[in-house]
């Protein structure tokens, strides 16, 4: 069971992870919803790993941008044709 548990718990933070959130019928940013399933350890340990993803995600864009800067960009960008 505690391998159960362990895969759980890996495939939880990887979908937390994610740049990827989705948003309600006004627009507004959802927390990811694997994100309250994580214990308070977890939900630090979920803190690193996106720290890290960003890094990465940095590095290979080619404007310098993690998915999350390139979402707000895009949402900011999305925001601006509207005025």
């Amino acid at each position: 069971m505690k391998g159960d548990r362990g895969e759980l718990i890996e495939s939880l933070l990887e979908t937390a992870a994610s740049p990827f959130r989705e948003s309600d019928a006004t627009g507004r940013v959802l927390p990811a919803a694997a994100w309250f399933d994580l214990s308070p350890g977890e939900r630090e340990r979920l803190f690193d790993l996106q720290a890290e993803s960003r890094i990465l995600e940095r590095a290979i864009d080619p404007e310098g941008f993690s998915g999350t800067g390139r979402a707000v960009v895009a949402r900011i960008r999305g925001l601006a044709q509207l005025g």
